[in-house]
């Protein structure tokens, strides 16, 4: 099961379960409410895929134009690999 859920008075969406090409519309209609720097909650992410990883780089250029950054927070091993083998640790912020 997939969840999505944006908390905007901590500025955090929180993604739970399998980030996979069917949820890329939905996560892009969360992100859309977003005008602000935002933490992403990956706690309880277990998977993510090409399309997944495209809907996160759309967002963190749509902030970055508008002087705004996104910081991805407590990536699972295997999460934290795939954005270290896409080069992606070098563009995000991750902590």
């Amino acid at each position: 099961m997939f969840n999505v859920e944006y908390n905007q008075d901590l500025q955090t969406v929180f993604l739970r379960g399998n980030f996979d090409t069917s949820k890329a519309e939905e996560v892009s209609e969360v992100f859309d409410k977003v005008e602000k720097s935002v933490r992403v909650d990956m706690s309880e992410l277990q998977f993510i895929c090409s399309s997944g990883i495209g809907v996160m780089v759309t967002v963190y250029r749509k902030l970055k134009e508008k002087g705004e950054d996104i910081c991805l927070v407590n990536l699972n091993e295997h999460i934290n690999k795939v954005f270290k083998l896409s080069l992606l640790d070098r563009v995000f912020t991750i902590k």
